[in-house]
């Protein structure tokens, strides 16, 4: 009985995993499909490049907390704790 509920535990964590990574796909996915409509705005002609220097920033900034494991960066980037 134990290994059953390890492997239904198991399992629960990996939905959760593939419903986190289908939902940060689509976040991305729905941002350069809005951003592509929106394109023609002269206002917005830059605002692509620079989200996606503010990323690049912050991937830097929580690759330098996790002293250079980009597992870690990612998890870091991934919390709601990190600014």
């Amino acid at each position: 009985m134990q290994e059953t509920m390890n492997v239904q535990k198991i399992g629960q964590d990996v939905l959760h995993q593939l419903e986190d990574f289908n939902r940060n796909m689509w976040d991305a996915v729905s941002f350069r499909m809005i951003h592509a409509m929106m394109a023609e705005e002269p206002a917005l002609k830059d605002s692509y490049q620079n989200t996606q220097e503010y990323r690049k920033q912050r991937f830097e900034k929580a690759l330098k907390q996790a002293h250079g494991d980009k597992k870690k960066a990612y998890q870091f980037l991934a919390s709601e704790n990190f600014n």
